[in-house]
């Protein structure tokens, strides 16, 4: 997973949830990271980057608070790799349920 791609669908999941970035960081601090609250909130802002091992440990303290609250979204880790479905071809000889053609 690109760097870039990991702290925004991060930073996403936290704000579509309402996490408490100070509850997790005492979680991520918990699970073996390093950096400060300041660079966390920071890395949330998108004002700086952190090593995989960072963002990996942010993401499982994120994916730990959203399992316990049920929450379906979940950030993935850095090893993850991000597949966007692209639309089919249309072929332009095949009619539409709604073509009147």
């Amino acid at each position: 997973m690109d760097a870039v791609d990991q702290q925004a669908l991060t930073d996403a999941v936290i704000k579509e949830h309402g996490l408490d970035l100070a509850q997790l960081w005492l979680e991520f601090v918990g699970l073996g990271g390093d950096a400060s609250e300041q660079l966390i909130r920071d890395y949330c802002a998108g004002q700086c980057t952190l090593s995989p091992k960072e963002r990996d440990a942010l993401a499982q303290a994120v994916n730990e608070h959203c399992a316990a609250r049920g929450l379906l979204l979940r950030v993935p880790l850095s090893s993850y790799a991000l597949f966007l479905l692209q639309p089919e071809p249309q072929d332009p000889e095949r009619k539409g349920p709604y073509s009147s053609k």
